[in-house]
């Protein structure tokens, strides 16, 4: 075998070693976080279905586990079938934004409920940064003629285990205020997810949740009830 051939060989399976290696080491994820960042796969059939009826959606709940486990983990979920509720546990608000058009947005409701930041300000993001991505999903609601309702943060307690961590009752109740004036500036309607879950301090009740992040059966009736009162129009 001539010295050129010898070469070449020796150059295609180098090639052929290198993708190989190349395709061991970066599998394509299936329906994995890296593929699905938002996790838009979630709601897919259900949206796909609502969509298949006029008018299957009048109110969409666009949230973390406060919503997510609304009616699933504790309390009971609203008796209006086209109340839908969008919640995906431990989402931050830049998946919220990412997955608004799809789970929100396209249902063509009346009106969205937006809830969210206590992963990010649990992962550090800053006030400001949570308000803005908030106040990009009721910029982008609003122009589709769509009602929007800015929920509050729910307050935390270490009721019985430390969860609190950067989520303390200052920057919490800083960010409220953010939200508040956001809705003020926009035309929203603020929905107060706070001050019916903490005590005197500041922190959630202990009585009202199920972790100190999540309203138990009683901390949900009292968010119903803000609900219900802000949404009383809308059915």
């Amino acid at each position: 075998m001539s010295w050129k051939r010898l070469l070449l060989l020796t150059v295609a399976i180098g090639c052929v070693s290198v993708q190989q290696s190349h395709s061991q080491a970066e599998p394509i994820p299936v329906n994995a976080a890296a593929a699905d960042f938002a996790q838009l796969g979630r709601y897919q059939a259900s949206n796909t279905t609502l969509l298949q009826h006029a008018n299957s959606a009048t109110v969409v709940f666009l949230g973390d586990s406060i919503i997510d486990y609304w009616g699933t983990k504790a309390g009971i979920w609203f008796p209006h079938a086209t109340w839908i509720n969008r919640g995906i546990g431990g989402q931050t608000t830049s998946q919220l934004l990412l997955r608004e058009r799809a789970d929100a947005l396209s249902l063509r409701p009346k009106a969205i409920v937006i809830e969210g930041a206590s992963n990010d300000m649990r992962l550090g993001f800053s006030n400001e940064q949570i308000r803005d991505n908030i106040v990009s999903m009721a910029e982008l609601a609003h122009a589709h003629h769509i009602s929007v309702f800015i929920a509050g943060m729910a307050p935390v307690c270490d009721c019985f285990r430390d969860l609190t961590g950067l989520r303390t009752v200052d920057r919490i109740h800083k960010l409220n205020l953010l939200l508040e004036q956001a809705c003020h500036q926009g035309h929203w309607t603020y929905l107060d997810f706070n001050s019916p879950l903490e005590d005197s301090s500041g922190h959630m009740r202990k009585e009202l949740t199920t972790d100190g992040v999540h309203p138990n059966a009683a901390g949900y009736v009292l968010l119903a009830q803000v609900v219900n009162h802000a949404l009383r129009h809308i059915k």
